[in-house]
């Protein structure tokens, strides 16, 4: 399992794919990091994350077995009805998958510190009833990915990451938990806290409750290759159940990462998606698939300045091509304001058969007509979203996403191959059978 670095474009139309070393135009190279100095073929399939809400309007939701939909996409004749307007929605307060990182303005703690501190402060059990039920193993972080976003200045150098991980448990129960993410350059000895996820359910072994975290790195982060752990905790109890680091999992290793104050690019733009929440609606069949959905995002800009935008939104299957579904009205960006959240509902009637469909928006300044923002992969709630028109919601489907992230590469890199082995071991030995 390799590190993904994905390079993301703010063309129009642009297509995000997987791609071999040397790409085509307009797509932009896929590079994949770590131990790998070159990639054949990246290819990442996400899964619906923590920021992706799911609103039943039945409550006697049938589940059914049946192979996954991988080849159906979307017809070219579609019907749908759309419907944009200011959202009420807080998303700063109400979603915390999008972090922005300033270590020069932050008050740092270490890992070290943080478990000192709760040992010594703590009021809290160290481990849970669960835990004296199931044994000290009844949780445990199955996979890490990270993929990296923003090389203005084509350095190879990111100024910021998404974390992805996938808490299990072997016991056909659900767990209430949360993670505290840290970060350190290569080579130093001490990890530093940089966010502490909400807390939330996952149930057994299931692939359908990966966390999310986004993060931009403003200040405090020279170009240097860079290396995440995560530690997950059982809410309510103040141990630390088990830890994902590079030692076990080297996607979260030699990451290329600098701050934004590192780079200079003529391209560089000032406004951008900072969160994106993705709610879905009707599943008149009980199949796990829906017919309407609102994806409600704030855009922000650093400008003093007002800004009036416009969004596009597309869409697309399995990794095919983008295909656009409508454009909202034009509305303003007041700096880092939580007021000017905006949304787009959707309601498909014919064209769209049961799928995970990945969303892409598309910020436009309305009155330059430039692209300032194009996001995707960047937040978890725009991927592999269970929908399907009004007329294939008569019939049963598998509402089991696929699965987390697949890859293959190839090439060498500093790493030696004893190392490269015994790393393959370590993930070996972590893997676990996911339904």
């Amino acid at each position: 399992m390799l590190n993904k670095t994905i390079q993301y474009s703010a063309v129009a139309l642009a297509v995000m794919l997987a791609s071999t070393s040397v790409s085509a135009a307009p797509e932009k190279e896929t590079v994949a990091v770590g131990s790998e100095t070159s990639a054949t073929i990246t290819k990442a399939i996400a899964k619906r994350a923590a920021t992706t809400t799911t609103i039943n309007d039945k409550s006697d939701a049938v589940t059914v077995s049946k192979p996954p939909l991988f080849n159906t996409s979307a017809s070219l004749q579609r019907t749908n009805t759309y419907s944009n307007q200011k959202s009420a929605k807080n998303l700063k307060q109400e979603l915390k998958a999008f972090q922005a990182l300033d270590f020069n303005n932050k008050a740092k703690k270490t890992r070290a510190e943080m478990q000192k501190y709760r040992q010594a402060n703590s009021t809290l059990a160290k481990s849970s009833g669960n835990a004296e039920k199931y044994g000290s193993n009844h949780l445990y972080i199955h996979d890490g990915a990270v993929y990296l976003y923003d090389d203005l200045d084509g350095d190879g150098y990111y100024s910021k990451l998404r974390v992805d991980f996938d808490v299990d448990s072997p016991y056909s129960d659900y767990f209430d938990v949360y993670a505290e993410l840290f970060i350190r350059r290569v080579g130093d000895a001490e990890w530093t806290h940089y966010y502490t996820t909400d807390v939330f359910e996952i149930y057994s072994d299931y692939s359908s409750d990966e966390y999310s975290v986004t993060t931009r790195l403003n200040t405090g982060f020279p170009p240097g290759n860079y290396e995440v752990l995560i530690d997950l905790f059982e809410y309510g109890y103040y141990g630390v159940v088990d830890t994902l680091s590079p030692y076990n999992d080297y996607d979260l290793t030699n990451l290329p990462l600098e701050d934004k104050t590192y780079e200079s690019s003529g391209v560089y733009t000032d406004t951008y998606v900072d969160s994106v929440k993705t709610e879905i609606f009707t599943d008149a069949d009980g199949d796990g698939f829906y017919r309407e959905f609102t994806i409600s995002f704030d855009v922000d800009t650093e400008s003093s300045n007002l800004r009036n935008v416009y969004v596009n939104l597309y869409q697309r299957t399995n990794g095919n091509q983008w295909q656009f579904e409508t454009t909202t009205d034009v509305f303003t960006v007041d700096g880092f304001s939580a007021d000017d959240v905006y949304e787009i509902s959707g309601d498909w009637q014919s064209g769209y058969p049961a799928n995970y469909y990945d969303f892409k928006l598309e910020v436009i300044d309305a009155d330059t007509g430039e692209v300032l923002d194009d996001v995707s992969p960047e937040f978890s709630s725009l991927l592999q979203v269970p929908l399907e028109d009004a007329n294939n919601d008569t019939r049963k489907s598998d509402p089991n996403p696929p699965s987390s992230t697949t890859s293959s590469g190839a090439g060498g890199g500093s790493t030696g191959a004893l190392t490269l082995i015994s790393l393959a071991l370590l993930g070996a030995w972590r893997r676990k059978v996911k339904r």
